[in-house]
């Protein structure tokens, strides 16, 4: 690495407890938000939908945060 070059910071404490509680209720969010980008702040869902730029914007107006966990709840099989 150059020594111009910087590691990106490391994720806030609330950042990482609503990650962490975003993918152990991964089941809940798929049936209540199946197929869709949800954005979590305070273990609570804030905005979601089917396409990510606008689950992002609608989050950012609500909580005045930039930087959450979105996560995609798949629902079913899925093929890539």
């Amino acid at each position: 690495m150059d020594k111009n070059e910087s590691l990106p910071s490391p994720a806030s404490r609330e950042y990482l407890e609503d990650s962490n509680w975003a993918h152990e209720h991964l089941a809940e969010l798929a049936s209540e938000y199946p197929n869709q980008w949800v954005a979590i702040v305070n273990k609570m869902v804030v905005a979601a939908g089917r396409v990510i730029s606008e689950v992002e914007r609608m989050a950012r107006e609500k909580t005045g945060r930039q930087e959450f966990p979105v996560i995609l709840a798949e629902k079913g099989l899925h093929v890539y």
